[in-house]
């Protein structure tokens, strides 16, 4: 497995970020779905503080991928993909890289407006992005509650168009980023840049 892109799968540390930010997103959004249901309780600021910590870690991946992501190729697209296909494919990937910056940054914004700390497991503090103020916390939480919407629903779409290209399509689409994925033969046309990974 190469460790950088090339023109047909993607390479062992974008892989690894995919696979990781996924988990650590995936649990956030379990984390903030239970924590939704809860009433305060030493549990459920537990789960707080875990879901900031996992946030900011989110956050810096994000950034890590970003530049990783400017500073290589992305696979070429098959032949076969329609235009609006290619379209929609780097439209959903320009709402996850949002979604991969906004939603952290939401939580910590909120928190700071609510003059509480974003640590990171103890281990260091993050500082306050904002001053306290209710009236920007509770848009900070309105935001960070909507956008969560928005992030799941993009998800799905990312994981179901994945799913089609593999099961009906039977392409590289889904194969270029698993593990150890094994290509078929298949024909590339240019891709844009922000339609890969």
């Amino acid at each position: 497995m190469p460790l950088k892109n090339n023109s047909l799968v993607y390479g062992s540390i974008t892989k690894l970020l995919h696979w990781l930010m996924a988990v650590l997103i995936i649990g956030l959004i379990i984390i903030g779905l239970i924590m939704a249901d809860m009433d305060t309780s030493p549990d459920k600021l537990k789960l707080i503080g875990n879901h900031k910590a996992i946030g900011i870690i989110v956050l810096f991946l994000a950034a890590l991928r970003l530049v990783w992501k400017l500073r290589n190729q992305s696979p070429l697209m098959p032949n076969s993909l329609k235009q609006w296909q290619k379209k929609a494919a780097t439209g959903a990937h320009l709402l996850l890289y949002f979604f991969m910056f906004a939603m952290p940054l939401s939580g910590w914004a909120m928190s700071s407006a609510a003059g509480y700390p974003v640590s990171v497991f103890g281990l260091f503090t993050m500082p306050d992005l904002i001053g306290p103020s209710q009236d920007l916390r509770g848009f900070f939480k309105e935001a960070h509650a909507l956008m969560a919407w928005g992030l799941m629903a993009t998800i799905a779409l990312h994981a179901g168009a994945a799913l089609l290209h593999h099961f009906i399509y039977k392409d590289n689409i889904l194969r270029r980023m698993l593990p150890y994925g094994k290509l078929k033969d298949d024909s590339y046309a240019q891709s844009d840049t922000m339609a890969g990974c």
